[in-house]
This record gives structure tokens, C-alpha cells and sequence, in this order.
């Protein structure tokens, strides 16, 4: 599910820097681009909630040319994943047009193609499959309106499934298909990023699902459906609504070093067949700020909360975020190392905390490089409900702590692997650590 779409973005620029070996083609209107410029459209974060940067001086010797009409077209291999899908790989195609000094870019186009391969019960398996489109317009009304639409399509057989009870302690006989199920899911998303007085933004997403889970036999979702305890463990059409506020006055949105980012909404979502009796509101706040405080090192800090009321079915419920959705508390956009799917319930609490600082920078074929580390430690944890009686201590927090190696290209794309330790990291397979894949900051 979304977790092959964060393996995607990271992938995204392994694949595209490929392109200086495989196929670039560049359409301009007048004169050449400079280097610089030609690695934004292959590079430029396609996420479908990054808000828009607030600023984007930059160094004479780092500035991008918005203004010469051209279009960018290229295609690579793709290589990515993490310690939950295991190692992903495919194909990527974008077409990015610049042009009238629009910032990031006119629009940008892209088409994803990709699988992973992951360990099985039988061994080597297909884990997860990934098909993606987006078009991306960031001046949809000029200097009003950023328009961003997705349809994408994911089959993972191994997703993550441990019950609902978040004191349990894994089963010694949970080998195979025992807290795994088999997912499939096709999404259309609209993103709606509309400027009011600076930094404040109105946001509206609107969602239409497709979702069919499969209990395989003997496994803790089968027991937890004949129990009556997992709601939605059927073929359902799900649409959702949010609206939001938005507040944005970092210095840019590849990689911060001052500002904040917060974002507020409300989401209500409604599934068919009626009969299913599938719905529910929720609301969610996500809270970031960015300083920095020595030489090249940034502290970068996020709370972020997710509270769901009504009838939200089991794969919904170790999710969170109204604009930006992710696997939570666990996973990579979450609490780093905590696998996906091993927590869940109506309310979810997370807070990272990170130094980032990129260290050394180098140049090859005219565009600049530059290396870097980062350090986190991420803690939360989820809520079956809300008498808070049933999941142990309140303070019984999940955390995940953990490094990894960024590295930037050009002004648009940074490419990082994390390596994340948590005392829960072992109900994945055994494996004793969270390794993640992705492109971008993580917030």
C-alpha cells in the first residue's frame, strides 16, 4: 500500500539518475538549459501532499533556469524498498515542462511501474506490486491554485496483520502466513493546494478507493473475522473528503533549515455497499518545525496525532493522516522500525525528532552533489479506543531510533537509507531492524 509508494519516491531517484547513462531528451524552446535545470523534472519531489516552498532564493551558483520553455523526458530503471516489502525494483517515466519562471515547473507526468521481492513461506515471493500515474500542476490558476491528481494500484500478499490487542505478545508458532494478509488496493486522489493570505493554505483531497483483503486460512485476520472483530474484510468502495488548513514558512521543500510546517483537517470517509456499514470521520494535525543550530546541522522536529471515530475498517486503523497517509504508528512514515501493520487503533500519537546535515559536496557532469547523515529517534503509539484500558500503561510508548545516508542531487532530489532499531523490529520476520528506502526528508 503506501509503503510501495515511499519506496517509490526514494527509487524515483535512483531510477532517474540512471538517466545519464539510459535516455534523456530535452525539447526547448530558445536557448540551451543549463545543467542545473535539467535535473529538476527527473528529480522533483512528486508527493502528493509536499506544500509548496515559501522561498526559493538560492545561491547565484545554485540557481535553476524556471524561465526557458522546454520539456524534459526520460525513463530509467527503478530500485528501492524496505525491511517490510522487501527489495523493489521496475521502471519509471516522467515528462516534466518548465517554463514562465513557474516554480517548481509547469507540470510534471509520471508513470511507475514496479514489484518487489521478499522471503515468503515457500521462499522467494512477488510481495508487493506497484502501478502508479500522477500529474502534478503547480499553477493550475496562476499564484492561486496547485492541482495534483494520483490513480495508482498495489497487490502486497505479506502485509502486516497482528490484532488489536497492542499488549499481545507474537505468537512462537507466528511463522508463514500467521500475521499476514493479502491486500489489494486502486486509488484516485485529488490534491487541492489553494493559496490564501501567505503562509496560509486551504487544502481539500478527495478520494475514491477500491479495497479487497483476503484472509489467508489459519492466520490471526481469519480468527479475528469469525470473532466479529475485523470490520471490512470484503470488496469495498470507499470514498473520502478532507478539508484543511495548511501554514508553511519553511525556506524550501527539498530540505529545510528553518520554518515550520503544519498542517490541520478533518476527513470523513464512506464505503459501499451500504451494508458493509463502513464509515467514519477523523481528524488529524501534523506539526513540524526546522532550526539550525550548528554549522550544517539541522534539528528538525514533528508531533503528529490521528483520532478516528466510527466504523473504520481493520486495514484503516494502522493508518494515519488526513492529507498525507501513511502506515502508523509503524513504518516509514511513522515510527521507524516498528513494522507496518503491528500496532492499530482509533487514535495514534506520533513524535520524530532528527539531526540532519549534509557534509560534502562535489560536482559531476556540471551538477552539484552533496553527501550527508542524519540521526532520529521516533516514539508514539496507537489506542484501541478511547477508554484507554485496554492497551496497557498510557505511557507504554513504541520507539524506534536509528541513522542513515542522504545524498542529494541537484537543487530537487535527496536520496537517503535509514536503519532504524526497535524492540518491536523482530516481528518482522525476525529480522532485528527497520531498513527504509526513500526519497526526500522524511518530513
Amino acid at each position: 500500500m503506501r509503503s510501495g509508494r515511499l519506496a517509490y519516491r526514494a527509487a524515483l531517484w535512483l531510477g532517474v539518475s540512471a538517466q545519464l547513462l539510459v535516455a534523456r531528451v530535452v525539447v526547448a524552446d530558445g536557448a540551451h538549459c543549463p545543467p542545473d535545470s535539467q535535473t529538476l523534472g527527473a528529480c522533483a519531489e512528486v508527493s502528493a501532499v509536499a506544500l509548496p516552498p515559501t522561498s526559493t532564493s538560492q545561491p547565484d551558483d545554485e540557481a535553476i533556469d524556471y524561465t526557458t520553455p522546454r520539456t524534459e523526458l526520460a525513463g530509467a530503471p527503478l530500485i528501492g524498498g524496505n525491511s517490510d516489502i522487501g527489495f523493489e525494483f521496475g521502471g519509471v517515466l516522467t515528462a516534466t515542462h518548465f517554463g514562465g519562471g513557474t516554480e517548481p515547473y509547469q507540470w510534471n507526468s509520471d508513470l511507475v511501474l514496479a514489484a518487489s521481492l521478499k522471503g515468503g513461506p515457500a521462499g522467494a515471493e512477488i510481495a508487493q506490486q506497484n502501478y502508479l500515474m500522477q500529474v502534478d500542476i503547480p499553477d493550475a490558476i496562476p499564484r492561486r491554485l496547485r492541482f495534483m491528481i494520483t490513480g495508482s494500484f498495489q497487490r502486497t500478499v505479506n502485509y502486516g496483520y497482528f490484532g488489536f490487542d497492542n499488549t499481545s505478545k507474537l505468537s512462537a508458532a507466528g511463522t508463514g502466513r500467521r500475521y499476514q494478509f493479502d491486500q489489494r488496493e486502486a486509488i484516485l486522489r485529488t490534491l487541492s493546494r489553494i493559496a490564501l493570505t501567505k503562509p496560509y493554505l486551504l487544502l481539500i483531497a478527495a478520494n475514491l478507493r477500491y479495497v479487497d483483503p483476503h484472509a489467508y486460512p489459519d492466520s490471526q485476520l481469519s480468527e479475528d473475522v469469525a470473532a466479529g472483530r475485523a470490520l471490512g474484510v470484503q470488496a469495498l468502495g470507499l470514498g473520502s473528503l478532507a478539508v484543511g488548513l495548511g501554514y508553511d514558512t519553511r525556506d524550501n521543500e527539498f530540505f529545510p533549515t528553518r520554518g515550520m510546517l503544519h498542517q490541520v483537517g478533518v476527513k470523513g470517509t464512506y464505503a459501499v455497499p451500504l451494508s458493509a456499514a463502513v464509515r467514519y470521520a477523523s481528524f488529524g494535525a501534523s506539526l513540524a518545525g526546522y532550526a539550525q543550530i550548528a554549522g550544517p546541522v539541522v534539528f528538525a522536529m514533528r508531533g503528529l496525532v490521528d483520532a478516528a471515530a466510527g466504523n473504520v475498517p481493520f486495514y484503516d486503523l494502522s493508518f494515519g493522516g488526513i492529507f498525507q497517509v501513511d502506515e502508523l504508528p509503524g513504518g516509514p512514515g511513522g515510527i521507524r522500525g516498528v513494522p507496518i501493520g503491528r500496532y492499530r487503533g482509533l487514535l495514534k500519537i506520533v513524535t520524530n525528532f532528527e539531526l540532519r546535515a549534509r557534509l560534502l559536496r562535489f560536482r559531476v557532469f556540471g551538477t552539484d552533489f552533496r553527501v550527508g547523515l542524519d540521526a532520529f529517534f521516533d516514539a508514539g503509539r496507537s489506542f484501541r479506543d478511547y477508554s484507554f484500558e485496554s492497551d496497557g500503561s498510557f505511557l507504554a510508548l513504541k520507539w524506534g531510533a536509528g541513522g542513515g545516508l542522504l545524498l542529494q542531487w541537484g537543487q530537487a532530489a535527496l536520496f537517503r537509507i535509514e536503519t532504524a532499531y526497535s524492540p518491536d523490529a523482530e516481528a518482522n520476520g525476525g529480522f532485528p531492524m527497520g531498513v527504509y528506502v526513500a526519497q526526500g526528508v522524511m518530513f
